[in-house]
């Protein structure tokens, strides 16, 4: 048991990220997450949600509301800024981390620039493009160069970043940062899904996460579509909501009893799903990791994804999975022809994945990992 003295010696670190906080029911994986950094330094997180100013999970949490839609974006940074300064100074921050290096990480540096704490900038994904696959953006050209600028101007500040996959460090590494880089992949409850022993193999190909086109499930309908007719038996089930659903139920209409939309799940919903599936499937046109191609590995499950970003971290074409060109049908169709026509290959390539996943993305490696970078 650590005494008054010792905790007295903890760095405080604040977290600033537009990640939307619910705490109407508890959350088993983010008590898991904040109470295991909470070992190594006392968390501090300005984010969005519902409640002003609150303790939870051993965690100091500042949330404002999510409001005015797309600007709604401008009002929380004006907002984190000035809440920023007094979380700052009334509770002794010694570092900032944020979560982009962007909207985040333009309120960071200026943080920095003012109090002279440390700053640590997170990349967990394209800063640059990935924002065009979200939104139709007016003058994409030029609020590309903005993007390229704000990146530039936090990278430059910052006395570390991280990185989640060799993709990002390459990213990072092309605006000749001085900082040092460590990398590590993001969160996940990873045992969670590992001592799953109720597994089993029906006829299912899975994708999970939010629904925009960045995530590629057109693609992956469109490939389901022709190659139903040679496995009828099989079904798509597609986990999560967002503003493209629309879209994609009118795309899978020709198919729509073989393609179910089961809507935003909780953890452990996605896993019971998932358990009992043939193939996970991630087709996005970019991606940072790929976080749920993990969670199926560690259920023993094959994975196909595309072979953008971080995902080539991930699966090694042919031993867990196969990887296949973003936003090419016929080559994601050739891909799961492989795995659907052999069954025990797809229960081997699971057997190896799960091995991996288990032995490169544990939680205690996370804690670790983290608790490292802060202190050092």
């Amino acid at each position: 048991m650590k005494t008054d003295t010792q905790q007295q010696h903890k760095k405080n670190v604040l977290f600033v990220g537009m990640t939307d906080y619910d705490f109407s029911k508890e959350n088993p994986v983010l008590e898991k997450k904040f109470q295991g950094l909470s070992k190594g330094f006392n968390c501090f997180v300005l984010a969005r949600g519902k409640g002003w100013r609150f303790k939870k999970y051993q965690t100091h949490f500042y949330l404002t509301p999510k409001i005015f839609g797309k600007l709604g974006i401008f009002f929380w940074l004006v907002i984190s800024f000035f809440r920023g300064l007094f979380i700052i100074y009334n509770k002794k921050i010694d570092t900032i981390v944020v979560q982009s290096p962007v909207f985040e990480g333009f309120i960071g540096a200026l943080l920095k620039m003012i109090t002279k704490r440390e700053l640590i900038v997170e990349t967990h994904g394209d800063w640059i493009n990935s924002f065009f696959y979200y939104f139709s953006i007016p003058l994409e050209k030029y609020v590309k160069k903005i993007f390229v600028a704000l990146g530039i101007f936090s990278l430059r500040h910052a006395d570390k970043i991280r990185v989640i996959s060799n993709y990002m460090r390459a990213l990072v590494e092309k605006q000749i940062v001085r900082a040092p880089i460590y990398q590590f992949a993001t969160f996940m409850d990873i045992e969670m899904f590992a001592r799953e022993t109720n597994i089993s193999w029906e006829k299912t190909i899975i994708f999970t996460g939010v629904l925009y086109r960045l995530k590629g499930v057109q693609t992956l309908i469109k490939a389901f579509g022709s190659l139903r007719k040679d496995f009828p038996d099989y079904r798509l089930v597609i986990i999560g909501d967002g503003p493209y659903r629309h879209t994609l139920e009118n795309l899978a209409r020709e198919h729509k009893q073989h393609i179910d939309f089961v809507g935003k799940k909780e953890l452990f919903e996605v896993k019971e799903i998932v358990k009992n599936c043939t193939v996970f499937v991630l087709p996005s046109l970019s991606e940072g990791l790929g976080r749920v191609l993990i969670e199926a590995a560690a259920l023993g499950k094959p994975i196909i994804g595309s072979n953008v970003g971080g995902i080539p971290d991930l699966i090694k074409n042919g031993e867990n999975g196969y990887l296949f060109d973003a936003d090419n049908a016929n080559e994601l169709e050739q891909k799961l022809r492989l795995i659907l026509n052999d069954k025990e290959k797809a229960k081997k390539m699971g057997a190896v994945g799960k091995e991996r996943a288990l032995k490169t993305y544990s939680t205690l490696r996370y804690f670790d990992s983290y608790i490292k970078m802060i202190n050092e």
